[in-house]
């Protein structure tokens, strides 16, 4: 299926959908999008071209509609045809799903996917954090004892943070308008400064020599890249690391780093092993066999 699937804005509109097609299997995509931000939602084309039998079925669900979140569960666990849920802002972590896996030991601190486990239960999986960072160290540069600034500690953000701590970078900033100080005390260590700010540094606290910048705040369609192009704009030509976690394959923001001297990547990278790792779990009990990871990343780039 190469066509963009519909985006279903009702509870009923989900199951009137996924009534009309037996002997399909689902995967449910929750989000709050504009028709313009649905239009440039990329896993809408390649997850629908895995398999004639798995549909990626996107949903609308404002944010703060616990009710409807609270239904789509429900469905989830009584229909056997949906066998994983992808959400993202902002419906990661939300309180109904913490709630329904409450009783779980070892229960991810950010939940981005649910997955039906070989019993038919609904498992909770963090993969933003692990994607990020296996694609960075495998495509881009170690990310120990970098200075590290993360734009956006929110959705993807958070678990990002999380990961990268592991990694021990000498320093890391998290910005963001909302505060953060409660995870920068959390995430700081013997290994890693972590602090919390609303702005971007200026330039002369900045470690010159090992800077990583990560935007993480437009991955849901925020435009307004004017205060990051200021913060490439006055460190040209250092040959530092900038990502923006847009998945597209070509950004404006990204382009204008690379003419400023900076080694920038979109999202791409990211995007293609994140969802390759979730579609893998979820189609691991249904007998659908997942392409190879080079034939996904293709399908994926051609979306992008």
């Amino acid at each position: 299926m190469s066509v963009k699937i519909k985006v279903c804005y009702a509870i009923k509109e989900v199951e009137s959908f996924i009534a009309r097609h037996r002997n399909s299997k689902f995967i449910l995509y929750l989000a709050h999008k504009d028709k313009e931000d649905w239009e440039k939602s990329t896993s809408r084309v390649y997850m629908n071209q895995i398999s004639p039998q798995l549909i990626y079925l996107p949903v609308n669900i404002e944010k703060d509609d616990l009710e409807s979140l609270r239904q789509i569960y429900k469905i989830s666990q009584n229909n056997e045809q949906i066998i994983a849920t992808n959400q993202t802002q902002p419906h990661k972590s939300n309180a109904v799903m913490k709630e329904l896996f409450r009783n779980l030991t070892n229960i991810p601190v950010n939940i981005d996917a649910i997955i039906e486990n070989q019993k038919g239960e609904l498992s909770p999986y963090d993969l933003n954090g692990p994607a990020f960072v296996d694609w960075f160290v495998d495509e881009v540069d170690v990310l120990t004892d970098k200075f590290i600034i993360l734009i956006g500690v929110g959705g993807a953000g958070e678990p990002i943070a999380r990961q990268i701590v592991l990694n021990k970078p000498s320093q890391l900033l998290l910005v963001d308008l909302v505060d953060k100080r409660y995870l920068a005390k959390e995430l700081h260590s013997n290994d890693t400064v972590v602090r919390y700010s609303r702005e971007l540094p200026s330039s002369s606290m900045i470690d010159k020599t090992s800077l990583v910048v990560i935007n993480a705040a437009g991955k849901e369609g925020v435009e307004n890249d004017s205060v990051v192009s200021a913060l490439l704009a006055s460190n040209k030509n250092k040959q530092h690391v900038f990502v923006d976690l847009r998945p597209q394959l070509l950004l404006p923001i990204a382009e204008q780093a690379k003419k400023f001297g900076w080694k920038a990547y979109t999202g791409y990278g990211m995007n293609a092993i994140n969802n390759y790792a979730f579609l893998c779990k979820a189609l691991k009990i249904v007998g659908i066999k997942p392409p190879l990871f080079a034939s996904f990343r293709k399908l994926v780039a051609s979306a992008s």
